[in-house]
């Protein structure tokens, strides 16, 4: 008698696979990675995530999901990644596509330019992942630099010096004093000359009088003049000599009054 054994399901691992890895890049630079997926078994959503790490589980990088945003999301929000429906497997429960991805050169766990592992995991809906194979790409790009705390610089403080002002000190000029010019006085200006005030004083004319002839003088008009003045000098002297004979006789008689009375 055969006994008939139901044959029992097998089922296929899940893994992931990638391929057309490149071995430089840029850090700048976004790429395209191809990505094969096997999961007979899934029957829900898958989230596909590509990662760099220097090691162990310190991840970084962006991949594209599929309404065209970069994210770079910790695990536990998986669901933020390139999303394969169950449906988008196919029968075999296989897919196979490209996977855009790039390094964020700003994040925590890239130190500058070198060689970095790199994989793609697949996460279920509740966050549990499946690895791919590693491979190591060299990235490339300016090395950072080193961010120093600024060093105070001792600022020299200027005190302005006192300007000394010079006012302009003003000499007193010399004015020159006028030349006096003698001229000889003409008689048209009303004015006497010497041969004026003589001829006037000898002839009794009024020395403010107005003179219509010009003196001249000669040596025998000085001459007479000279003659003029001592005859008068010597009448006023006689004159005064006789007053003075007058008063002392005068005295003289009234001392010779007893009581200083004159006799009868």
């Amino acid at each position: 008698m055969e006994l008939c054994i139901a044959a029992q399901p097998v089922f296929s691992a899940i893994s992931v696979s990638i391929t057309n890895i490149p071995t430089t890049i840029d850090q700048s630079q976004d790429f395209g990675v191809d990505v094969t997926l096997n999961c007979p078994s899934c029957s829900s959503d898958s989230y596909l995530r590509a990662v760099f790490y220097p090691s162990g589980t310190s991840y970084f990088g962006f991949t594209k999901n599929n309404t065209g945003d970069w994210i770079n999301a910790p695990g536990g929000d998986c669901t933020q990644y390139f999303k394969l429906g169950a449906t988008d497997l196919s029968k075999e429960g296989t897919w196979s596509g490209s996977l855009r991805v790039k390094v964020d050169p700003v994040s925590p766990y890239y130190n500058s330019p070198g060689d970095y592992l790199f994989k793609v995991g697949r996460y279920t809906g509740g966050c549990s992942a499946t690895w791919s194979q590693e491979s190591t790409i060299t990235v490339t790009g300016p090395t950072p630099t080193p961010t120093q705390a600024p060093t105070s610089t001792p600022t020299n403080t200027v005190t302005p010096t006192s300007t000394l002002t010079l006012t302009p000190t003003i000499s007193p000029t010399s004015t020159p004093l006028p030349t006096v010019t003698s001229e000889p006085i003409s008689s048209s200006t009303g004015l006497l000359s010497e041969g004026d005030f003589f001829a006037d004083f000898g002839t009794g004319a009024s020395v403010l009088g107005e003179h219509n002839e010009v003196y001249k003088e000669t040596p025998a008009t000085r001459s007479s003049e000279l003659n003029k003045s001592l005859i008068i000098s010597t009448a006023l002297i006689s004159l005064g000599l006789a007053i003075l004979s007058g008063v002392s006789v005068w005295r003289l008689r009234n001392a010779s009054t007893p009581g200083g009375k004159r006799r009868k």
